[in-house]
């Protein structure tokens, strides 16, 4: 049965609560460019707009269950999207605030010490590193170098989670066990 666009949004809240995703397709149809233009009017970016669009109904989706046909449907898209909106914009204040003391901090070429010991300690993670199986190093490094996660990790070379996880574990035990030897050796 193919659902009009004219079924009122508490219908469309009750079989959505049913996992009717025809009815979220409905819904999603009906709110999507406004939510965009309404959380564009605050973000100032396309790809931000978008992106929120896309979080407002998957959250829709995963809370579905809880629906309530007797409550505006459209409030709650509203209530998301803000909630949304205000922690995107908090993070950007945060990063600008970040970026901002960063940029105040006056340079620390004043003592050459600790550039020094982190030099030296960089140079002895690197040859404990080059003592791993290929494997090991590969993730390490992909882990260290490139920031990927655990799950990035796993895609990226074929293996489970867990599996990265474990390898992970194990380097950071050994890099902490042979410095550890050789500060108190």
């Amino acid at each position: 049965m193919t659902l009009h666009n004219d079924i009122e949004d508490n219908v469309l809240a009750q079989r959505i609560r049913n996992d009717d995703s025809e009815a979220f397709t409905v819904l999603f149809t009906r709110y999507r460019k406004i939510l965009y233009y309404f959380s564009l009017k605050y973000l100032h970016d396309p790809a931000d707009a978008e992106g929120l669009v896309q979080i407002i109904f998957i959250s829709l989706w995963e809370h579905r269950k809880s629906l309530d046909e007797k409550k505006s449907l459209k409030a709650y898209l509203y209530k998301i999207a803000v909630n949304n909106i205000y922690n995107n914009l908090k993070k950007k204040a945060l990063r600008r605030k970040y970026i901002i003391d960063e940029l105040k901090k006056p340079e620390r070429s004043v003592n050459p010490y600790p550039q020094i010991f982190y030099s030296d300690l960089d140079d002895k993670i690197e040859l404990i590193v080059t003592t791993l199986p290929p494997q090991q190093q590969k993730i390490f490094n992909f882990r260290r170098f490139e920031g990927l996660s655990y799950e990035e990790i796993a895609v990226k070379l074929s293996l489970s989670v867990r599996t990265v996880e474990n390898q992970i574990y194990r380097v950071t035990k050994l890099l902490k066990h042979k410095l550890d030897t050789e500060r108190y050796s």
